[in-house]
C-alpha cells in the first residue's frame, strides 16, 4: 500500500498496529523482524519513520485453508443457470485465505466423486458466474450462471424494479413491528475496525464515499430477547443489512463484525475468541439467510426460496419465539416452518 501525506511521519510499527489490528503490536514487530514487511522493496525496522509515497509490502505467512461446511441444496437447475441453497460457512468466491474451500471451486472441479451430494451429481461448470454473492457466513439463495451471457441477463433482471430480494435475520432485542431504513452507509470512523460501516438517515458530511441504502424490515417472530425479521433490499450495498441493524440498535445474532462489541471481532481474527464471546454471540455464524429472490428473468417471472436453516430454527425454538400479529407477519412466520424447498444435504 502507498503511504499518504496524512500517514507520513508515523513510525512503521505504530502505523501497522493501528491501521491493521488483525495483528497485535507484538505480532507486527515479529513480522517486521522476520522480514515479512518491506518498504519500497527494502528491509525495514519497527521504528522506521514513514514518508509520503512510501510503498509498504506485507507477505503473510502461509496458512492452511480453514474448514468449511460444503453442504448445499439445489433449488433450480437449467442449461444456463443453477440456483443453490448454501450453508452458513461457505465462501462463494476465492478471497483471503480461501481458494479451494469455496463454492466457486466446488462447482469448477472435475473430481466430482470427492464432493458431497447433490454437487456430486452435477456436471462441472468451467467458469461459474455468481449473479448474486453472499458472505461466507450468510446462508441461502445463490444464483450461478453457467456462461457469461446468461450472467449478464440475470444480473440485469435483478436490477429491475420488479425484482425482490428478501432475507431472514435474527437480531438482539425486541424489534418494532416494522421499520423502513432509508439513508446512507459510510465508514464507521468510531470503530477500530477499518472495514466497518455505519448507517445514518442523513448523508455524513465527512465522507464523500457514502452510499445511499434502503432496507425495509418486518418483524415476524419475537421471543426471549430476540426477534426474527424479514429484510427486503432496495439497494445492494456491502454489509447493508448488518450495518443498518447495528446502527439502529439491533445487532445481528452471531455477527462478530457488527455485533455487541468490536473487541470480539478483533479477538476472532486473532483466533483468540473466549468462551464468554461465543456465549454472547449465541451462534458460531451470523444469523442472516438469503430467503427469497423474485425476478422477471429471461424465461419469465421466477421465484427462488431457500428454507430456513436448522441453526436459526433451533434458536427460534430455544428462545420460545412467537409470531407477531398484524401486517401479514403472522402468515409469513407460519410459512417459514411449512415451506418446501431444498434443504442442505
Amino acid at each position: 500500500m502507498s503511504i499518504s501525506a496524512t500517514d507520513a511521519g508515523a513510525m512503521l510499527l505504530a502505523f501497522l498496529a493501528g491501521r491493521f489490528p488483525y495483528h497485535s503490536e507484538a505480532q507486527w514487530r515479529d513480522l517486521i523482524v522476520a522480514g515479512r514487511v518491506s518498504n519500497n522493496g527494502r528491509a525495514v525496522s519497527p521504528n522506521d519513520v514513514l514518508s509520503p509515497d512510501d510503498c509498504l509490502q506485507y507477505l503473510p505467512l502461509p496458512v492452511d485453508e480453514p474448514a468449511i461446511d460444503d453442504r448445499v441444496g439445489v433449488l433450480y437447475d437449467s442449461p444456463e443457470l443453477i440456483v443453490l441453497n448454501k450453508s452458513g460457512n461457505l465462501p462463494c468466491h476465492p478471497a483471503g485465505c480461501f481458494f479451494n474451500h469455496t463454492l466457486w471451486a466446488l462447482l469448477k472441479t472435475h473430481e466430482r466423486e470427492s464432493l458431497p451430494e447433490p454437487l456430486r451429481q452435477l456436471a462441472a461448470i468451467e467458469q461459474p458466474h455468481f449473479v448474486n454473492r453472499l458472505d461466507r457466513e450468510t446462508s441461502g439463495v445463490v444464483m450461478v450462471a453457467k456462461e457469461s451471457r446468461a450472467a449478464k441477463r440475470y444480473a440485469k433482471a435483478l436490477q429491475r424494479l420488479q425484482s425482490r430480494k428478501r432475507y431472514l435475520v435474527m437480531v438482539e432485542g425486541q424489534f418494532p413491528d416494522s421499520l423502513s431504513a432509508d439513508g446512507w452507509l459510510s465508514a464507521d470512523a468510531q470503530s477500530r475496525v477499518r472495514k466497518k460501516r455505519r448507517f445514518t438517515p442523513a448523508p455524513p458530511p465527512d465522507d464523500a464515499r457514502a452510499e445511499t441504502a434502503h432496507t425495509d424490515f418486518c418483524c415476524l417472530l419475537r421471543g426471549q430477547g430476540l426477534s426474527l425479521l424479514s429484510a427486503e433490499l432496495f439497494t445492494g450495498r456491502t454489509h447493508q443489512i448488518r450495518a443498518t441493524l447495528a446502527s439502529v440498535g439491533y445487532p445481528v445474532v452471531g455477527d462478530k463484525l457488527y455485533g455487541v462489541d468490536d473487541e470480539i471481532y478483533l479477538r476472532f481474527i486473532a483466533d483468540e475468541l473466549h468462551e464468554d464471546d461465543r456465549q454472547r454471540l449465541r451462534l458460531p455464524r451470523q444469523a442472516l439467510h438469503a430467503w427469497t429472490i423474485s425476478l422477471d428473468g429471461p424465461p419469465g417471472p421466477q421465484e427462488f426460496r431457500a428454507p430456513m436453516p436448522e441453526d436459526m430454527r433451533q434458536l427460534i425454538i430455544a428462545a420460545n419465539m412467537a409470531p407477531v400479529q398484524g401486517a401479514g407477519a403472522g402468515n409469513e412466520a407460519d410459512e417459514l416452518f411449512l415451506a418446501g424447498g431444498s434443504a442442505l444435504s
